[in-house]
């Protein structure tokens, strides 16, 4: 179920009248808040296809009764069977995750497989948003067996009832319709705590409404409206190979700014409706297109997976602490499993080589920097010993001013960089394969002069909305004071309107979200 269809938004009314009805605000409030949210969300996750919801209650309750073990044992001080429990709970999931989205994969890798059995393993369907509920319940597994989530977890290692409501909220963390198929990827230690009776008086409107019409503008308007358009880049490598540079190009901005817009819809979308039910999710986009190198730009695309990569991968492999090569491999490791978790194909897997590549770069530059840095500021030591004569300095002005010149230079130089090598790799989101990637260069470097209205039209009326939602967070970074004050005015407001005007007005050919195949 799509969040941009009516059979969601009829959903969603029924649920939320539900749930805040006025038998919620009694003793067993939670208790019918949650089971409702549980309902709604197996509604939701099994709309399209009801068998993909035994596979989500195996995971459920698979991970429960592991999530339990660790507990008991945790209690029992004996850390050999919480080693073990996390280590058979972790597989479980990664075995899931395994048969059903890399089985196919991995068979085509096997020459000597039966053609009959690879058949069979690239028949398996795709559960949507499995990757996600995988990642979910791995973290919760961790985060128990390191002590992170104690209180909340104590129902599990009890009997009967209160058993039961564990299992239920489990499965609540799990399953909640907000963040169930594409994120924002939330941790059972923080998501646990708020579960509660939750009250109508404390929903903060404001923030909901600004998350989802600018969620919904931003998928709705411009991500399927630039769809439209970059659908051309998929009929094949014959198209690309005869395309013009002045169709091409243009179209390959479009699709930068058409997946920023789409999955970043999504998740001030599920922000939003998180928001509506009394629950804070992490903020999983922050403006990534002002991003001045990869690293920065990991900072601040899908946080929430970065920060998953990070916890449960990067350092657990040693992260930085085993010395500057293992640093970079660790990165490049990471990077190109990441690229894997996007898609079983190779095509992911280079482009999550290639931001590993540049991240390991990256912490190369900064480490000679570093040192250079540490020369230079032994040498100003030594210089700021000597005087220097007035009238000098007078005729060479403020020091600082020519440098701020050069360092914000220097800064778009490599704004424009970044923007452009993230532009250039989206490619791997969208070709089929590598034949068709060579084909997009071929034709984009080919010197024809012909182009067509459309690409460029659309990068101009739909793009601009991405860049001055970009220009809205360089203010609040750089020019805080004046975000406040227009935040506070009737710009907001106005601006908003316009949002709904054109998601009414000029909608796009509806489609599903791009991240709901990973």
């Amino acid at each position: 179920m799509l969040f941009n269809s009516w059979e969601f938004l009829s959903l969603l009314a029924i649920t939320f009248a539900l749930y805040y009805a006025p038998g919620s605000r009694g003793r067993h409030g939670k208790a019918w808040q949650v089971t409702l949210a549980l309902v709604a969300s197996v509604v939701f996750y099994g709309w399209e296809d009801p068998r993909l919801i035994v596979l989500l209650a195996l995971s459920c309750v698979g991970n429960s009764i592991a999530t339990a073990r660790i507990i008991l044992h945790k209690v029992a001080g004996d850390e050999a069977l919480v080693k073990r429990w996390t280590a058979r709970a972790v597989v479980m999931n990664l075995a899931l995750l395994a048969v059903f989205k890399y089985l196919p994969f991995i068979a085509g890798l096997l020459p000597f497989l039966p053609s009959s059995w690879l058949e069979a393993a690239k028949s398996i369907p795709l559960p949507i948003g499995i990757s996600f509920y995988t990642f979910h319940g791995i973290s919760m597994i961790v985060d128990v067996s390191r002590g992170e989530v104690t209180r909340e977890a104590d129902t599990l290692v009890s009997k009967g009832g209160r058993f039961a409501k564990g299992v239920r909220d489990i499965g609540f963390y799990l399953m909640f319709f907000p963040q169930l198929v594409a994120g924002p990827i939330v941790k059972a230690k923080d998501f646990w705590p708020q579960i509660a009776a939750k009250r109508i008086e404390d929903i903060p409107w404001k923030q909901v409404l600004r998350a989802l019409i600018t969620g919904y503008f931003l998928k709705i308007f411009v991500a399927d409206n630039l769809s439209e358009q970059t659908a051309f880049l998929t009929q094949g490598s014959a198209n690309l190979a005869g395309g013009s540079p002045l169709n091409l190009v243009p179209l390959l901005y479009c699709y930068s700014l058409q997946i920023f817009a789409d999955f970043a819809g999504y998740s001030l979308i599920a922000i939003g409706l998180a928001a509506m039910f009394g629950y804070r999710f992490p903020i999983n986009f922050n403006f990534p297109y002002l991003s001045t190198s990869i690293t920065e730009f990991w900072r601040r695309w899908h946080m929430s997976l970065s920060a998953w990569l990070r916890d449960y991968l990067y350092i657990p492999l040693g992260g930085n602490r085993k010395g500057p090569a293992r640093t970079y491999i660790n990165l490049f490791l990471v990077m190109f499993l990441g690229g894997l978790w996007h898609g079983a194909e190779w095509k992911f897997a280079l482009w999550g080589s290639l931001h590993g590549l540049f991240l390991a770069l990256e912490r190369f530059g900064s480490g000679a920097r570093h040192q250079r840095s540490e020369i230079r500021g032994q040498k100003s030591e030594v210089r700021d010993k000597i005087s220097v004569h007035p009238t000098l300095s007078s005729v060479l002005g403020p020091p600082s001013s020519g440098l701020w010149s050069l360092a914000s230079g220097f800064s778009i130089l490599r704004w424009f960089l970044t923007f452009h090598l993230v532009t250039a790799f989206w490619l791997t989101f969208l070709m089929p394969d590598m034949a068709n990637i060579l084909a997009f260069f071929k034709g984009a470097l080919s010197g024809k002069t012909g182009f067509s209205g459309p690409p460029i039209f659309s990068l101009v009326f739909y793009g601009t909305a991405v860049v001055i939602y970009h220009f809205w967070g360089w203010l609040k970074e750089h020019r805080e004071h004046l975000a406040r004050k227009l935040a506070v005015t009737p710009v907001e407001a106005m601006v908003q309107g316009v949002m709904v005007f054109l998601i009414v007005t000029n909608p796009g050919a509806p489609r599903g979200f791009i991240y709901f195949q990973f």
